[in-house]
């Protein structure tokens, strides 16, 4: 049988966050509570963030469940984009925050806060895109992001954040000095 020739005509390259909404699974695994997966893979990124971005100080993580299918992520490391790094579609989310990134890709809305050295800006996003530019607003003391996403309800169905579903740190990932808290804010049931 003839080998057929492989060339670029037979690729398709698509955008990041179609990529991430097409194979959910390559970015937070193939667990079937799809929700609770892009939670705990934004709560390792937050705790595990790579070498230009992790903050000269130990991780401080937070984890928020807001509902069935928002949360929100605060870490001690800022996000917006410098001279050498841009933001996807011009948003504060650089690569360095790929992780995070995915996670708005299948989100309706994104929120992201990000402080450092008494500057803070604020973005609002619709899925990955923003909905306007970056604005000014009162910077806490320190440095950090916040990120709040709700995730789409047409995409997670019948999914929605229960407990993180796989241990935080990689096998033989070094017990991390830091502080990770988990806040559940839905009502509970009777």
């Amino acid at each position: 049988m003839p080998v057929r020739e492989y060339t670029a005509a037979d690729l398709t390259v698509l955008e990041f966050d179609k990529s991430v909404r097409l194979r959910p699974g390559m970015y937070f695994g193939a667990d079937p509570h799809l929700a609770t997966s892009v939670l705990t893979a934004v709560v390792i990124a937050s705790l595990h963030p790579g070498p230009k971005a992790a903050p000269i100080y130990p991780p401080d993580v937070t984890a928020e469940i807001l509902d069935d299918l928002a949360f929100s992520i605060t870490d001690n490391w800022t996000t917006w984009p410098d001279a050498s790094t841009t933001g996807y579609y011009g948003s504060l989310l650089t690569p360095y925050r790929w992780v995070h990134a995915a996670a708005a890709a299948v989100s309706t809305h994104t929120t992201i806060e990000t402080w450092h050295a008494g500057r803070a800006l604020h973005q609002n996003l619709a899925g990955l895109r923003p909905t306007g530019p970056a604005h000014d607003l009162d910077a806490p003391r320190g440095t950090g992001t916040k990120l709040i996403y709700g995730l789409d309800p047409s995409f997670f169905i019948p999914s929605t954040l229960s407990t993180l579903t796989r241990d935080l740190h990689a096998d033989g990932c070094c017990d991390l000095p830091g502080q990770f808290r988990l806040r559940d804010h839905r009502p509970t049931a009777s």
